[in-house]
């Protein structure tokens, strides 16, 4: 790829690629991924492989050049103070250039593995440069309160992630067999204990009605009946045939298809669909469509209140994007830390939370009672 600027040609130099696996240690630096450097150039990086980390230039080749702004709140969040655009790292730049410090985890030949790249697969990478201390790190630099914030809170985040994973283990979630019965679930578990949405799925299962087509034809009264055990059966069988009339209309039942389509976009059509809310809609684009799109349910609510880390502002959004602003965007990573909050509200952090037993204790600020 060759970036004309201005009678400038920049010339790609490697790609990144998506490396199967997505984290390498989770909850630590982020997101592991490949770039592949031009095989022509394999002899540049001979000696990159002494340094434990590098920096990496590449071109968000996918911004939106009319997104651009002279100011921006920092991470889009309101809190942030209004600034002008060259004292933030947002992608809507004159420029879109994007800059990474990362951890090098090994080198292949032409192919570089790395640690904390937030870029997603097919991004043009432009440059690389060894990260040497001596002379790229500055003691006494200064920075504004909101730079503080920021960094508090995701190394915040990370260091919970870490700790859960250590305690629990990946619990690879969602229980599903194929993202039409996840989406089922997604539906049925609203106001609903598991256990119970597995024995509606299996009532569903056993008669061979897990398809979009399968429930448009069942009637209505017969599907609420089978899915009784899971609670509001006759508002939830509505919804179901709500779900399965739009797929047949928006996308033919082709789930590829309709995953292809922009995250925000999908966001809004899942939202259009009658009992699709916010939970709902962003439990489908995680769990079915693998869209990096976080999760917040009341489980997620009640830790992150108790934790100290509530935000300013309120509703379903800021919570959402106390983790999407300060993660990397990560289809695994937010599947398994939706997953691992669930888990620990469930056993740990219930409503009379059991701290002495919690892995969070020591930097949870929340007075247990007894």
């Amino acid at each position: 790829m060759v970036v004309e600027l201005a009678g400038v040609a920049l010339k790609a130099i490697g790609v990144v690629r998506s490396r199967p696996g997505g984290l390498g240690k989770p909850g630590q630096s982020g997101a592991v991924a490949e770039v592949v450097i031009d095989r022509s150039l394999a002899g540049a990086l001979d000696g990159l492989d002494d340094f434990s980390h590098i920096i990496v230039l590449y071109w968000m080749h996918q911004v939106d050049p009319d997104g651009l702004l002279l100011k921006v709140h920092p991470q889009g969040r309101r809190e942030y103070p209004l600034v002008g655009l060259f004292a933030t790292r947002s992608p809507y730049r004159p420029n879109p250039v994007g800059i990474a410090m990362v951890r090098l985890i090994e080198r292949s030949k032409n192919v570089l593995v790395v640690e904390g790249l937030d870029a997603i697969t097919g991004t043009p990478v432009i440059d690389i440069k060894p990260y040497i201390p001596q002379g790229d790190s500055v003691v006494d630099a200064a920075v504004p309160p909101w730079i503080g914030e920021y960094y508090r809170v995701n190394r915040k985040l990370g260091e919970i992630y870490r700790r859960l994973v250590d305690c629990y283990g990946p619990q690879h979630w969602w229980p599903a067999d194929g993202p039409f019965e996840m989406m089922v679930g997604a539906i049925l578990t609203q106001s609903a204990a598991w256990r119970n949405v597995e024995k509606a799925i299996a009532n569903l299962r056993a008669r061979r009605l897990l398809s979009p087509q399968a429930l448009r034809d069942l009637p209505a009264a017969e599907l609420a009946g089978l899915i009784r055990p899971c609670g509001y059966y006759n508002a939830k069988a509505l919804k179901l045939k709500y779900l399965a009339r739009w797929l047949g209309e928006t996308c033919g039942d082709d789930l590829e298809k309709l995953f292809a389509v922009d995250t925000a976009a999908l966001r809004r059509e899942l939202l259009s669909v009658h009992g699709v809310g916010e939970e709902t809609a962003d439990s489908i684009l995680l769990y079915a469509a693998k869209k990096p799109v976080f999760v917040i349910d009341a489980y997620t609510r009640r830790i992150i209140d108790r934790l100290g880390m509530t935000p300013r502002a309120e509703g379903y959004a800021a919570y959402q994007s106390l983790f999407m602003d300060n993660l990397p965007a990560d289809c695994e990573m937010f599947q398994e830390y939706h997953a691992l909050l669930v888990r620990l509200a469930k056993e740990v952090c219930r409503r009379r939370p059991l701290c002495r037993s919690c892995c969070l204790s020591d930097i949870c600020p929340f007075d247990c009672p007894g």
